[in-house]
């Protein structure tokens, strides 16, 4: 069963991966957070809740981010779902979440190449912003 924590570690990762957190990212991650958890039919989250959620494990996904077992975060995040439908949800979540800052970097690329790659998806045509 999928659970609140599922549908919003992929997103959060995604949001923190580049150690970027902008407004822009944090109003995209509510946005597709609130879209996915409607879809899989969880009990609602409103904007407020969801910032809440996210400001709770912002600095434990970082260090793990930036740590030795970052694949492992990454992995299982990546591979708690079994239902075609909601995987290619959250990876459409993500995609939109990387690039709704105008940039796509180097580890939202990764990231996303992981998604795809794990869930058998093409990526999409993005360019990378490298500094």
């Amino acid at each position: 069963m999928i659970k609140h924590d599922d549908i919003l570690m992929p997103l959060a990762v995604t949001v923190i991966i580049d150690t970027k957190v902008r407004d822009t990212e944090i109003a995209e991650f509510c946005r597709q957070a609130q879209g996915l958890i409607e879809l899989v039919d969880l009990e609602e989250m409103s904007v407020a809740d969801l910032q809440k959620w996210f400001a709770a494990r912002r600095d434990d996904i970082a260090e793990k981010l930036s740590g030795p077992r970052k694949n492992t975060l990454v992995l299982r995040v990546l591979t708690k779902f079994k239902d075609n439908m909601i995987m290619e949800n959250v990876y459409d979540a993500m995609v939109q979440i990387s690039v709704c800052d105008d940039e796509f970097r180097e580890e939202e690329s990764d990231l996303i190449k992981s998604a795809a790659s794990i869930w058998g998806y093409q990526r999409p045509p993005i360019k990378i912003v490298r500094d």
